[in-house]
């Protein structure tokens, strides 16, 4: 695959781009309850709907997941998540940090048995004499 090459130099106007600088990026971020499943979502303010999101019957079972019938819903038909003060800014890396209680690893769907157990061993049948 070729790419093609710009004809006009392109510059950069430092005026133009503010004082911005990389890690200053934030959003403003509010919480909504879904109209059919009740979870509470995250909506960018720019969102017009609500995002794809799914059900899980049991939280033991995450495989049997199914696509909520509210996604892609008008934000509109959402009512604000009870105790949510209005829009918030959030920085980047504050969305993208797990809550402080929440460990990945230790998610029932990640280790089976729990931490120091060890893998299920097949049965070995006993010897004859």
């Amino acid at each position: 695959m070729r790419t093609a090459k710009s004809l006009e130099p392109v510059r950069f106007d430092e005026a133009e781009a503010g004082d911005v600088e990389e890690g200053d990026e934030t959003y403003e971020i509010f919480r909504v309850d879904c109209p059919e499943c009740g979870q509470s979502i995250a909506l960018f303010a720019e969102e017009s709907a609500l995002p794809q999101h799914a059900l899980c019957p049991t939280r033991w079972n995450p495989f049997g997941l199914t696509v909520c019938p509210g996604s892609a819903r008008p934000a509109a038909d959402a009512a604000p998540t009870a105790g949510a003060e209005g829009a918030q800014e959030e920085e980047l890396a504050a969305l993208l940090t797990l809550p402080a209680g929440l460990d990945w690893r230790r998610q029932p769907f990640s280790h089976v048995g729990g931490p120091g157990t060890r893998p299920a061993g097949r049965a070995v049948p006993a010897a004859r004499a």
